[in-house]
């Protein structure tokens, strides 16, 4: 279901540079070099090719970071978001893998809060939606948490894959009380106006979503295709097409794509 997609965090990436098969690592240490100092080479290596968009090299040097220091939180937590940015970017998607690194993290240090929000946002993405809510909900509201409305972002989109419709709003509205200039927690909240039946107020929200001038928002291929989805259901015909057509131009490859480049073709 499309209201899985987008992140915030994950959508801004960086294309990954074209590479497939596994992720081989090569946990020897030279000689004369303490294992923990290596690994922290391997992570600043890791983070300024990932800087660079070179995803699958970032993924390499995270993981020798990872296997060469077990209590190395940061460098656990840096291979579950790559394995998140490549699902998102490449949809090379092996979540239970992310899951896993990203618990590796949380058994280094328990208190790694980015680290929680990244588990919540996997197990969203693995559809299991009360495991999330326990996981996101303390982090949501957990006041020494720097970025709130992301995990108000993520709580809603577990509400809303579990069928709250209310407890998805709230949360919703609750990352765009902290966080007004929001266009996911828009398009978030538009979907669960739809699925209350407020077709008028999804489409306002799906409105604002793509309204920013951020190319980020004025690019968020989803909401153009439930934005045109809403206005042919209200009989809003010639509206619907120009959202489809918007959307069909931002690529076909998609799902969201193939969907309105079939309702262009549909469309008087």
């Amino acid at each position: 279901m499309s209201f899985l997609r987008p992140h915030p965090w994950i959508a801004a990436l960086t294309l990954a540079l074209a590479g497939a098969g596994c992720f081989a690592t090569q946990p020897d240490v030279p000689e004369g070099q303490g294992a923990d100092k290596v690994s922290r080479a391997e992570y600043d290596v890791a983070t300024d090719e990932w800087s660079h968009g070179r995803m699958r090299s970032a993924m390499a040097h995270a993981m020798r970071a990872s296997d060469l220091d077990e209590t190395y939180a940061d460098a656990h937590h840096l291979v579950a978001i790559l394995y998140l940015a490549l699902c998102q970017t490449e949809n090379d998607c092996r979540l239970e893998e992310a899951e896993r690194y990203a618990r590796k993290a949380l058994k280094a240090d328990p208190d790694h809060r980015a680290a929680r929000h990244t588990l919540g946002v996997i197990l969203v993405q693995e559809r299991k939606f009360d495991k999330a809510i326990e996981v996101l909900r303390p982090l949501a509201e957990d006041i020494t948490y720097r970025t709130p409305e992301l995990a108000w972002y993520d709580l809603g989109g577990a509400y809303l894959g579990r069928g709250d419709v209310e407890r998805a709003i709230e949360a919703e509205t609750k990352a765009l009380a902290l966080r007004p200039a929001f266009c996911w927690a828009n398009y978030r909240l538009g979907l669960a106006y739809e699925k209350r039946g407020d077709y008028p107020r999804a489409i306002d929200e799906l409105s604002k979503a793509v309204e920013p001038v951020a190319p980020a928002c004025r690019n968020l291929q989803d909401a153009y295709e439930a934005r045109g989805r809403l206005q042919r259901k209200v009989g809003h015909e010639d509206e619907a097409k120009r959202d489809f057509e918007t959307c069909a131009k931002l690529g076909a490859s998609t799902e969201s794509g193939r969907v309105c480049t079939a309702a262009v073709k549909t469309s008087g």
